[in-house]
């Protein structure tokens, strides 16, 4: 089984679609004047959808975030240098571990989002 899409719910569609299209390589597909709804693809052919949400005060579960693996650590370093270098705010140091090499960044509505490498065996 694949996974088609990923739908988050977001206080602002056009801030958080300009977020993901401008760190994250997505290119919208959808209305981009749209305050309600936002599809975006990325190169490998995932969907992401973005949705207003319908209560503005409700948040994601602690915890929550989804996350992105590139090929190789220099992938995740270099994308690592650009989000800092274009003052995205609240980026994580780089975090090696058992696991990979990865970060975490605080995108639009408190999305939490990793970038993140597997640890070649």
């Amino acid at each position: 089984m694949q996974l088609n899409h990923l739908d988050l719910q977001v206080a602002d569609v056009p801030v958080a679609a300009a977020y993901f299209v401008a760190h994250f390589d997505f290119t919208l597909a959808s209305n981009g004047t749209s305050p309600a709804l936002a599809i975006l693809h990325d190169a490998s052919g995932f969907t992401l959808v973005l949705q207003r949400k319908k209560h503005i005060n409700e948040g994601y579960p602690e915890g929550f975030h989804f996350g992105f693996v590139v090929d190789d650590v220099e992938t995740v370093r270099a994308h690592h240098a650009r989000l800092r270098a274009a003052e995205v705010p609240e980026v994580t140091e780089l975090i090696v571990n058992g696991r990979g090499t990865m970060f975490y960044a605080r995108g639009p509505s408190d999305l939490v989002i990793e970038v993140s490498c597997r640890r070649r065996v």
